[in-house]
């Protein structure tokens, strides 16, 4: 009778742990905006690195938001808040989870997705008339917002640049910015980068930008080594690398009073593939 209330517990044990993992497995991403950081956040290897201008930058990127995880998050800050979302794919949210988590953007989804859909919705089907834009959620919680598409595989418009830069020219002051893409990498790197340079270009090296970026969570977008089972060609890192370099040029030429809109300078300018001569540390 022992062995078996044992083994009875032991089953219950394991089974509870199970569910436990599955829910976890299933829900995580929903309610927790992974790949989260912060110019705030502390850099462990800062020796050398100019980190002058990056704390006053207030600006945060990540996943796909769900915004009273993100006010948790940000808490410490009474600064109003900015989203500037990344995403190119069709989303939005239901019942204020983002639409990524169903990966209704998907045709061939993997089956967690289902489950997911199943369990909010009542259907393993995409129903878009569920879906509340993410302006309109925003609003809901009192926060700002822009679409900006930017790309990270591809290069983006001169039209988005040039959308992109006027929207940050025009933050009000003393805004916190919250970029965000679909998985908080790519895209969210371009924008943080983007943002990074048009504050403290030509005072800090795109080298050091770039750097303290990725030392944060970014990716370096300087490095054209293509990852083990990841998804860039090397063409699409060099085309990267060879945009963000322009993009310091044309900040640092753009602030010593030359042309204002990328796209003008883009089609006066001869492409070149190293910046502008940097200003001296001190």
């Amino acid at each position: 009778m022992k062995q078996f209330f044992k083994l009875r517990n032991i089953f219950i044990a394991g089974a509870l742990s199970g569910f436990i993992g599955l829910g976890f497995f299933l829900f995580y991403e929903a309610y927790f905006n992974t790949n989260f950081r912060t110019t705030n956040d502390e850099i462990i290897f800062a020796q050398g690195l100019d980190l002058r201008g990056l704390q006053e930058l207030r600006a945060s990127g990540g996943t796909s938001v769900r915004f009273p995880d993100l006010k948790r998050r940000l808490n410490y800050t009474k600064d109003p808040l900015f989203i500037i979302d990344g995403i190119d794919e069709f989303h939005g949210y239901i019942h204020g989870v983002p639409s990524t988590f169903f990966a209704y953007q998907k045709q061939n989804p993997h089956w967690k997705y289902y489950i997911r859909r199943w369990i909010f919705t009542g259907s393993i089907d995409v129903h878009p008339e569920l879906v509340v834009p993410e302006a309109i959620e925003a609003q809901k919680h009192g926060l700002s917002y822009a679409h900006l598409k930017v790309g990270s595989k591809f290069i983006s418009s001169d039209e988005t640049i040039d959308h992109l830069v006027k929207v940050l020219d025009n933050l009000p002051t003393n805004t916190w910015v919250h970029f965000h893409c679909h998985y908080g990498k790519g895209r969210t790197s371009m924008m943080l980068v983007m943002y990074d340079i048009m504050k403290n270009a030509p005072l800090v090296s795109l080298e050091d930008i770039v750097k303290r970026q990725h030392f944060l969570g970014s990716e370096n977008l300087l490095n054209t080594d293509v990852w083990k089972g990841g998804s860039y060609t090397k063409k699409q890192l060099e085309d990267r690398k060879t945009f963000i370099t322009q993009f310091y040029d044309f900040i640092c030429q753009r602030k010593a009073g030359g042309l204002q809109e990328w796209s003008t300078w883009r089609h006066q300018t001869t492409p070149i593939v190293s910046a502008t001569p940097l200003l001296p540390k001190p």
